[in-house]
């Protein structure tokens, strides 16, 4: 779809399954199993939502997907599906990996972009270096440490920023120290992806926040913020791990739209 000079395109670059618990940390299970029904191992259903976007003669990247590097053990634990590949996605859109400029950690053994320019807050760089007990096991080095060694293709960024004419990345922090959301501009139209702010459609209530969070009270202070501002502008939301009609609107009410056009 196309949104003022923004062209937009949604896929599902990973299928996953979460441990409920870990999604909606203390909202009870009562209330959030209605919303997001678990299997018998009490996992719900999750996807790793990519915008692909078109700006001023650039394609950006936001999301990657789980990749292939997992073992075969984490990934069944995960129950980890791929329904296509990003690069064959990609392709059916008529885009070659040296064209991209891509924001996250990627990267593996061989650089899937090797011309992109990777947007990373130093906060999260630093943190994935060295994180907390709690934390390791959520970063893998191999994933991000060959985007800066012998590359360069990390641009560090210390809080908000505009990276490119028309995005911004804002710091938000909360989920991890380096957390941010995509902002991309045209004119008076815009669209956020939300990262772990906005996992899913039950955590646009502002309460409702994972377990996995690192500063809860950050994240909801930056939650109220973001959807406050989304609300009042009619931006349109991509909702980073939602499965089911993960991009709309924020209607005034508090309900949730869909966007027909991102599917």
């Amino acid at each position: 779809m196309f949104l003022g000079d923004l062209e937009l395109h949604l896929l599902i670059a990973s299928h996953w399954k979460a441990d409920g618990g870990l999604m909606f940390g203390v909202v009870p299970k009562a209330m959030w199993e209605k919303h997001k029904p678990p299997d018998g191992n009490n996992l719900i259903d999750c996807a790793c939502v990519c915008l692909i976007a078109r700006i001023n003669g650039r394609v950006i990247v936001c999301e990657t997907g789980i990749g292939t590097k997992l073992s075969e053990k984490r990934a069944l634990q995960v129950v980890l599906r791929e329904p296509e590949g990003l690069l064959h996605a990609l392709h059916r859109l008529g885009i070659r990996p040296e064209e991209v400029t891509r924001r996250g950690e990627g990267g593996s053994f061989e650089l899937t972009f090797p011309k992109a320019r990777h947007f990373i807050q130093k906060s999260e760089w630093d943190f994935a270096l060295h994180p907390d007990v709690r934390s390791q096991s959520a970063y893998v080095p191999d994933d991000f440490t060959p985007l800066m060694d012998g590359h360069r293709l990390v641009e560090l960024i210390e809080g908000s920023a505009e990276v490119l004419p028309g995005v911004e990345v804002r710091h938000v922090g909360g989920h991890t120290p380096g957390s941010q959301v995509v902002l991309l501009r045209s004119g008076e139209l815009a669209c956020v992806v939300t990262g772990d702010v906005v996992g899913m459609t039950p955590h646009l209530r502002v309460p409702w926040t994972m377990s996995a969070d690192l500063d809860a009270l950050q994240l909801l202070e930056e939650k109220a913020r973001l959807l406050d501002e989304a609300q009042k502008h009619r931006w349109l939301l991509v909702l980073s791990h939602e499965v089911d009609q993960p991009a709309g609107y924020l209607e005034i009410d508090g309900r949730w739209r869909p966007e027909p056009r991102l599917t």
